[in-house]
């Protein structure tokens, strides 16, 4: 499996595909599968790098603090070892705000942005949120876990209409055979914590994208708005009809909007 050492760390990745370089960040707690509906479609136009960041997969969980930054720059260092001067950066949940301080430390880097589900900094209610996640988590079996948290993360009306869907996301986590332990749990967790970027990100200057759900509970659509209002050069789209893991509820409208970005910034 094709690994890198980087700041310390050593990060496991994928790569598919041929063109101009798309670097996929990935949320909380899930590895490069989580990107299986998106990586075919992408990998098209595309060169896919798809990673587990650390504290997940197959990565290293180094059970140290963790930040955002700390978490670009190890997207930065990726690149580097992978000869990648620039790339597309696409990021959900709490890759959003890891992509968000990839484009902060590392301007010249980002040819563009996308940022779906996510934030600019928690508000207390996520706060609150995380600290019932952090608390009830180490007491329950793995199955339990997740299914729990599926009811965060998709619509009643999927619970209702395509429950078989549901029971193969929590079927493929369970099969997974590297499983996301409670450290690495624990240390993105901190990480989402503390991320804060709302008083910076007018100085993203590069195109991107702003994505929300209109049925998100996790990340509710309040939060996009208030990137969008903030980055200078920020495209918002609104998915109906999903919630937080609209990327895996609705691939084919997401994958769609993406590569539609993309093309209009093909060679920027």
């Amino acid at each position: 499996m094709p690994t890198v050492t980087v700041n310390g760390v050593t990060l496991h990745y994928e790569e598919r595909g041929a063109g101009e370089p798309l670097l996929l960040v990935m949320g909380f707690g899930g590895d490069h599968l989580a990107w299986g509906f998106q990586v075919p479609a992408f990998a098209e136009h595309y060169r896919v790098i798809a990673f587990d960041n650390r504290g997940v997969g197959q990565s290293d969980v180094p059970d140290v603090p963790y930040t955002t930054r700390m978490m670009a720059e190890d997207a930065a260092g990726l690149l580097d070892a992978l000869g990648v001067d620039r790339a597309h950066v696409l990021g959900v949940s709490m890759g959003g705000m890891i992509a968000q301080e990839l484009a902060l430390a590392h301007p010249r880097r980002v040819r563009t942005l996308q940022l779906h589900c996510t934030l600019a900094r928690p508000d207390r209610h996520l706060l609150a949120l995380l600290e019932t996640w952090r608390t009830i988590r180490p007491r329950l079996a793995p199955e339990e876990w997740l299914r729990a948290l599926m009811l965060w993360l998709f619509t009643p009306r999927t619970f209702d209409e395509r429950p078989e869907f549901v029971e193969t996301i929590v079927q493929t986590a369970l099969t997974n055979p590297h499983p996301f332990s409670l450290t690495g749990f624990l240390r993105q967790g901190e990480a989402v914590r503390s991320h804060d970027a709302f008083a910076r990100l007018p100085a993203i200057e590069c195109p991107t994208l702003i994505s929300l759900a209109e049925a998100d509970i996790l990340i509710p659509p309040h939060h996009g708005r208030a990137l969008a209002a903030r980055l200078p050069k920020a495209a918002l789209r609104i998915v109906a009809d999903a919630g937080h893991g609209y990327f895996w509820e609705r691939p084919d409208a997401f994958n769609a909007m993406c590569l539609e970005f993309l093309r209009a910034h093909a060679g920027h």
